[in-house]
């Protein structure tokens, strides 16, 4: 996991001058010292883009006053729950990965074209499963046959 800190730096001490431009390398937010993380995520929420955040991250952001949704897809391996994504964060800019799995939000009005409900698609799931193993829909398809 890749954290910024002062190299030899005590605790309390702020990043010398070096170590500020060492950081502006990074690949990620180019903020030129002006754009802080926070404003980052609010101009994303302006544009009603996809915000990916790591288990750190997603604590501080709160969905439902930009009208956000946790994005859900399902995922039929049984690896994750649905919820998860791996990527970059969009606020610290580390791998989800290293930072134990992320959270995408996406907008409201983009929820319903992106993504399925997982409360419906768990209701259909244990419908379809009730009825394949019920004995009334097996003599049924007894005497079809």
């Amino acid at each position: 996991m890749d954290a910024f800190v002062p190299i030899y730096g005590k605790l309390g001490e702020g990043f010398n001058k070096a170590e500020r431009s060492k950081a502006d390398e990074h690949p990620g937010r180019r903020t030129n010292g002006t754009q802080t993380a926070a404003s980052w995520i609010v101009d994303l929420v302006g544009r009603n883009a996809c915000i990916l955040l790591c288990s750190f991250c997603r604590v501080k952001f709160n969905p439902r006053k930009f009208h956000y949704r946790r994005m859900y897809v399902s995922d039929y391996t049984g690896m994750t729950d649905g919820h998860t994504f791996n990527g970059r964060c969009d606020a610290c800019k580390q791998a989800t990965v290293n930072t134990g799995g992320g959270a995408a939000f996406i907008n409201e009005e983009e929820y319903s074209k992106v993504c399925i409900d997982p409360v419906s698609a768990r209701r259909e799931a244990r419908a379809k499963s009730r009825d394949a193993f019920s004995a009334w829909s097996f003599i049924q398809k007894q005497q079809k046959g």
